[in-house]
């Protein structure tokens, strides 16, 4: 989300609008407002409520809002639209879009019932499911990443699809893009087998441990898991417990949080990027690593199947199904394959997902509904 962010914000600014970005602070010392480039800035409020858990958020939304609001009644001028993302964000927004009278779009990025429909390790509070809905009838227009997305959310809220716009999501290609041909062909002979994301149940890193159990120890191979923070530590070493059972002792590596910056290197490094989750309302993973010339192993979700066309597809492969056999088979024939990475077709198959066309389709958006409103 925080990648969806910066990027469409920045593609804005360039666009002549200005932009900014508001979060809260658990420390009054790091209120203040910082600029992201032109036209865009990160502006940090401190609502005076200190540290809170996700799940106390909700219970003062409206007290955040109001920090907001101090902070713009100091500022000339005005917003002529609020765009929330996820739901804390979108009951923020809706108190602000009243007082103003201005249009509220609203990015889950994830949907409380959809995580709970797809894993079952996963538990969602009755409070956000409420919430998502009345925030989905309520607001001037919801904004997704993919198709797929659209489609849960007509069917959960039965809202027409004229009320649901999709935005493509963008990615630096200057950042996430192949190694020359020397760096490729440099690497050793140990296959890489990389999954990025964070350590929850919805991302599926339990399919991959068990998959990987299944592939022979012959092809000399390491999967490296990229994602969680010090927040994350139980559920870690309850997969590095997992991986020990399964036979998998030093085949499995966990990073921790990887800065944004760093990640093109591992999946340079990588064979294959395995994408296992339950859900994505997007994948931006399989599109960085596919940028990057590295083949993905996904489950059809969020953009996957818009991303990659079929079984031969030269980019990767969609798996049907949770069987650990299945994913072992399809890990292990894109591993096997050396990297053929052709820059030109990487460009004809992410030409749509740029943060400038992102900006431009935001644009169209807010068009729209002012003239609704």
């Amino acid at each position: 989300m925080s990648t969806f962010l910066r990027g469409l914000a920045l593609a804005l600014a360039e666009a002549g609008h200005q932009v900014d970005l508001f979060t809260r602070t658990a420390h009054s010392d790091r209120a203040g407002v910082q600029k992201i480039g032109p036209n865009a800035r990160l502006i940090t409020v401190d609502d005076g409520l200190g540290c809170l858990e996700k799940q106390q958020i909700y219970l003062h939304c409206k007290t955040i809002a109001a920090s907001i609001e101090s902070f713009c009644r100091q500022e000339t001028g005005h917003y002529d639209f609020i765009f929330s993302h996820y739901w804390l964000s979108g009951c923020v927004g809706k108190f602000l879009c009243r007082n103003w009278k201005i249009p509220h779009l609203v990015m889950f990025h994830t949907l409380g019932k959809a995580k709970n429909e797809a894993c079952p390790g996963e538990n969602e509070p009755r409070v956000r499911l409420e919430n998502e809905e009345k925030l989905a009838r309520t607001c001037d227009r919801i904004i997704v990443a993919a198709k797929q997305e659209k489609e849960k959310i007509q069917t959960y809220f039965a809202l027409s699809p004229e009320k649901i716009a999709t935005l493509p999501c963008g990615i630096d290609r200057a950042l996430f893009k192949p190694n020359n041909p020397h760096e490729q062909s440099s690497r050793g002979k140990q296959k890489i087998i990389l999954s990025v994301g964070r350590i929850e149940p919805v991302k599926g890193f339990d399919l991959l441990l068990n998959a990987a159990a299944l592939l022979p120890a012959e092809d000399h191979y390491k999967v490296v898991i990229v994602g969680g923070d010090q927040l994350n530590s139980s559920p870690v070493a309850r997969m590095k417990e997992t991986a020990a059972e399964l036979g998998l002792s030093g085949k499995v590596h966990f990073t921790g949080v990887v800065e944004h910056e760093l990640l093109p290197l591992y999946y340079n490094s990588a064979d294959v990027t395995v994408v296992p989750s339950y859900y994505e309302s997007f994948g931006l993973v399989a599109m960085e690593s596919i940028a990057c010339g590295t083949p993905v192993v996904a489950a059809p979700v969020g953009v996957l199947p818009e991303l990659i066309s079929s079984d031969n597809d030269p980019f990767g492969c969609l798996v049907n199904g949770r069987s650990p056999a299945d994913w072992a088979a399809k890990i292990r024939e894109r591993y096997l394959k050396p990297k053929q990475i052709n820059r030109a077709k990487i460009d004809a198959r992410l030409a749509s997902y740029s943060w400038k066309e992102a900006a431009s389709r935001l644009e169209e958006v807010l068009l729209c509904s002012r003239c609704d409103k």
